[in-house]
């Protein structure tokens, strides 16, 4: 998020033509609507309680609180569902346990229904965080992993970019609005996550320049053949080497470019690996799973 601070010509140019949109876009603290807010409940306040200060201190850029919310939020969006499931889990232990005969079966039961006591204990911390949470709490969501994401924490910048207000589908019934703001943002974000050389970013690029590409994502970048080029080639400097449909994916797109255009996206790309990225491998961060299982999960 700060790691490139005071970044030179050259790594605005590496950029993007966006890039100023979305630093724009994440300069929106508010001081005086920060502080009338109030000061940041304390972790493990009911979610209930803490949600009027920390969603007033979101709208005023607070990142921390958009941070909190989306995840708070999503926690208890599932709590109903995680409960039934751990519950069903356990009666199936205790069932098994009851018929099982041979003693290495059921000392491997004994040490899951273990487990499933400590999945009861985490429920029960989770069940005291989520009660009173509301529908209308729930459905900002979608709003808030939005702000989360335009305000740099690449958790949420990643999980938007790949879902957009689809995270929450349900809410967009009540707010349609939600896929132009996914429009406006998208690639903005985008070149955020590439100065700050993000590579769960590109991963999803990636996805969205395939052929045939229907996503959001792809709808929103477009279809731009120097730019598909340009983040493709970017791609696959930080792939593995063994040749990949990404290779055959950039042949098609190389096809489409003039020489002029191809040395420049091929001098884009190698700048932008060499100066963003720091020429590090694509799972140089770790492995690129789903982009909207969080860290806390």
């Amino acid at each position: 998020m700060g790691r490139h601070q005071g970044r030179t010509a050259a790594h605005e140019d590496a950029q993007g033509p966006v890039a100023a949109e979305g630093q724009a876009a994440a300069a929106t603290l508010a001081p005086a609507a920060l502080a009338a807010a109030g000061a940041a409940p304390p972790a493990g306040t009911p979610l209930r309680r803490a949600f009027p200060t920390l969603q007033a201190r979101a709208d005023a850029g607070d990142l921390a609180a958009a941070t909190r919310l989306y995840r708070d939020l999503n926690q208890c969006r599932g709590f109903a569902r995680r409960e039934r499931d751990v519950r069903r889990y356990s009666d199936e232990l205790l069932a098994a346990r009851a018929n099982a005969t041979d003693p290495r079966q059921r000392e491997t039961l004994r040490a899951g229904l273990e487990a499933a006591e400590a999945n009861e204990r985490t429920l029960d911390a989770l069940r005291a965080q989520c009660q009173g949470v509301d529908d209308a709490m729930l459905g900002s969501l979608a709003a808030n992993l939005q702000k989360a994401a335009l305000l740099g924490e690449p958790y949420a910048r990643a999980c938007y970019l790949a879902r957009g207000p689809g995270f929450d589908a349900a809410a967009l019934l009540d707010h349609p609005e939600r896929i132009s703001a996914y429009r406006g943002t998208a690639r903005a974000l985008v070149e955020r996550g590439i100065a700050d050389g993000d590579w769960r970013v590109l991963e999803q690029l990636r996805g969205a320049l395939e052929p045939g590409a229907d996503t959001l994502l792809a709808a929103a970048v477009g279809r731009d053949a120097a730019q598909r080029y340009r983040y493709l080639k970017l791609f696959r400097l930080g792939a593995p080497p063994q040749p990949g449909v990404t290779d055959e994916d950039l042949a098609m797109a190389a096809a489409k470019l003039s020489p002029t255009q191809l040395a420049d996206a091929e001098a884009w790309a190698t700048r932008t690996f060499n100066q963003n990225f720091h020429g590090r491998a694509i799972d140089a961060d770790g492995p690129l799973w789903d982009p909207c299982v969080f860290p806390y999960e």
